[in-house]
């Protein structure tokens, strides 16, 4: 009995411990203001060479490294070299 009112107990405790925070998750952030940059999608690869440094320019499938930055921009090129897509990381 007694170890079934601690069971209880316990998990009361983590259930109040244990909720998620409130609000959006830190990682949709704009922390690069890549909004700023969204009217160059569909434009060529030149129109992102201007733009501020950290920024990295890739075609969509090619290797890149997993380190998150979340200043730099991420300049994502289709497979005819156009802009398809500005992020953060």
């Amino acid at each position: 009995m007694r170890l079934a009112v601690l069971s209880a107990l316990l998990l009361t405790g983590c259930g109040t411990a244990c909720d998620a925070p409130d609000g959006p998750e830190t990682g949709a952030e704009d922390t690069c203001n890549a909004a700023a940059y969204q009217s160059l999608i569909g434009q060529g690869r030149d129109a992102g060479e201007p733009l501020p440094e950290p920024k990295r320019i890739y075609r969509i499938g090619d290797p890149v490294t997993m380190d998150f930055n979340p200043s730099r921009l991420n300049i994502k090129l289709d497979d005819e070299g156009m802009i398809a897509q500005i992020d953060c990381g």
